[in-house]
Parts: structure tokens; C-alpha cells; sequence
């Protein structure tokens, strides 16, 4: 009895630690590739440690958006919000391509200025790759959290409960394949849900495959141009 209730004194930071972490991003993106982002995380106070002082994190990201002209924040906090630590973004971008950028050219600065453990940035923000070729692209993104989590917690996922993540990207054209939870929006929005438990060890990972549709207006004036294109040539080497 005795070394139950230990056990169970033991296992109250734990359950602390890791009750409330929740996280949320929802990405939209237009015809010219501009678009905007919102993330939404919560964590229990306790890893502010490990995250940074919030006000200190903040600051670094206004450097942030002062350095990059490709993205402009439109909201932010990262504050204490009743029993849980809360951090919000909302921004907009010129091109969606530039954000993998900004990210690779920022990421020491922010761990440098913030503070932060670089293992609970690199779990937050993972690695990205977008890649395009002609009309088709093709989006990747895996997060590791095993740099979140203390050693406890990762040899007994149960602690995490049903605490996730959920990524949402939402497209001006249908995807060909992706490996979404689930596809709305006649194939323009995807949606992924991931419960922290289970992915202690293995990676969250997120793909999609499209190509560009586009719209019947420009294969009209490409086919105008084409038949002006024809008849100037004819009229020019054929018409005397």
C-alpha cells in the first residue's frame, strides 16, 4: 500500500506536466500563394522553464516580423491564461513557399534570444519541405515530441490522456492524395489529429500531393493568344 501511494506522489508533476498541453494550426492558402496562419498552443506553467521567458519569446518573434517582409502578424501572446501557459499567433504571408525559409533563417536566432531548450522548438516546429515542379506540389512535415517529454512520460504515454494536436490547411484547389484524417471542402481542406500518447516515439507526420488547377479563364486567353499568335504569323508570312 505503501509503495502505491509513493508511486502515486510521484506521478502528480507528471500528470501536471502533461494534462493540458494542447496545440492547434490552421493554415489557409489563396490562388497567389499569399495567405495567413493561426496557432494556437497550451501548456501547463511548468515547462515555461523549458519553453522561455514568454515576454523575452515574444519580443524575439516582434524582431522576427520586423526582419521578414514576407510575413506580418496581425496577433500575439504568449501569457498565463488561468491554469494553463497560452501561446496565439495570427499572420499573414506573401508566399507560402518563403515560410520554410523564414523558419530555417530564424530558428537559432529565436532559441538564442529566447532562451528556449532547442529540443522543445524543434518539437513545436519540426522539419517542412515543400517542393514544386511545374503544377504539381508536394507538402511535407514530421514533428518528433519525444524532445517535449520527459523520460516518464515517454516510457508511459498514458500519462498524456487525450491531450493533441490538430493541423488544418485549407487549399484554393483539391488534393490528388494526402495522408489527412479527414478531407473536406471537396478536397481543398485537410485536416490531421494526432493524440500525443501515441506518438511519444514516432513522429507526427503530415504529406500532401496536388497540382495546380487552373481556372477555365486562363485556358481561355492562352488559347486567344495562341489563335492571335497564329493569325499574325500568317499574316505577316503568308498574306502579301
Amino acid at each position: 500500500m505503501l509503495s502505491r501511494f509513493l508511486h502515486f506522489l510521484f506521478a502528480i508533476p507528471i500528470l501536471f506536466l502533461t494534462s493540458c498541453i494542447e496545440g492547434e494550426e490552421e493554415i489557409w492558402i489563396d490562388w497567389d500563394a499569399s495567405g495567413k496562419i493561426r496557432a494556437h498552443y497550451e501548456f501547463p506553467p511548468i515547462l515555461r522553464v523549458r519553453l522561455g521567458d514568454p515576454k523575452v519569446f515574444i519580443i524575439a518573434i516582434r524582431d522576427l516580423d520586423k526582419r521578414e517582409e514576407g510575413i506580418e502578424i496581425q496577433e500575439l501572446f504568449f501569457e498565463q491564461v488561468g491554469s494553463k501557459l497560452v501561446f496565439h499567433l495570427e499572420a499573414t504571408f506573401g508566399d507560402v513557399t518563403e515560410l520554410q525559409k523564414i523558419s530555417e533563417r530564424n530558428a537559432d536566432i529565436l532559441v538564442k534570444d529566447t532562451g528556449m531548450d532547442p529540443a522543445q522548438s524543434e518539437a513545436i516546429v519540426g522539419s517542412m519541405s515543400l517542393a514544386m515542379q511545374g503544377l504539381n506540389i508536394s507538402f511535407q512535415r514530421e514533428i518528433l515530441l519525444n524532445g517535449m517529454f520527459p523520460e516518464r512520460v515517454i516510457k508511459n504515454p498514458q500519462y498524456l490522456g487525450s491531450s493533441n494536436f490538430r493541423y488544418q490547411i485549407h487549399l484554393p484547389f483539391p488534393v490528388k492524395s494526402s495522408n489527412a484524417h479527414a478531407v473536406t471542402n471537396d478536397g481543398k481542406s485537410l485536416e490531421w489529429i494526432f493524440l500525443l500518447k501515441e506518438h511519444t516515439q514516432e513522429p507526427l507526420e503530415m504529406s500532401l500531393n496536388t497540382r495546380i488547377a487552373l481556372p477555365w479563364w486562363i485556358w481561355a486567353i492562352a488559347i486567344i493568344l495562341i489563335l492571335i499568335v497564329t493569325w499574325l504569323v500568317w499574316r505577316r508570312f503568308f498574306q502579301r
